[in-house]
């Protein structure tokens, strides 16, 4: 019985252990969280004084100051982009009538070859795969587009 009775009181001062740790930590949480709390009051308060001071400082001749210069920036940089827009027109264009020139010297370099076939569905096959359109590929065979379509989809 003796042994009990010492679990018992070893389980009860450990309880009372557990209970008496929790009221000293639940103080200095509390504590922690008054200072918070004054810390958090002060920062409002600071903040109250400089909101009211910014008002009387007429901070307004400082936005219309940094407002004119991001208007001045503003308008260089889309000058600056409307110029790079159209110097890369002027390029694109360059490029697209290169392509259009390398196309054409391509198809008049393969077409002498495709020519020599005497099968119009081989010819129509050739044309169509070194890039001429169907209608290009009507005028070259000499026959209608719908038939050179239909020809093509045949040999798919």
């Amino acid at each position: 019985m003796s042994l009990t009775i010492a679990i018992f009181i070893g389980l009860s001062l450990a309880i009372v252990f557990i209970f008496v740790y929790m009221f000293i930590r639940d103080k200095t949480i509390d504590k922690k969280f008054m200072l918070i709390s004054v810390s958090l009051e002060n920062i409002n308060q600071e903040i109250y004084k400089l909101q009211k001071a910014q008002k009387d400082n007429s901070l307004k001749n400082v936005e219309d100051i940094i407002s004119s210069e991001l208007n001045m920036i503003l308008e260089n940089l889309l000058q600056s982009i409307r110029e790079s827009q159209s110097i890369n027109k002027r390029e694109i264009d360059i490029l697209y009538n290169k392509i259009l020139k390398l196309e054409n010297n391509i198809k008049q370099i393969a077409l002498p070859n495709i020519a020599m076939q005497k099968e119009p569905k081989e010819r129509i096959r050739e044309l169509y795969d070194i890039g001429y359109s169907i209608e290009d590929i009507a005028k070259e065979v000499g026959i209608p587009a719908g038939e050179v379509k239909l020809i093509l989809k045949l040999q798919e």
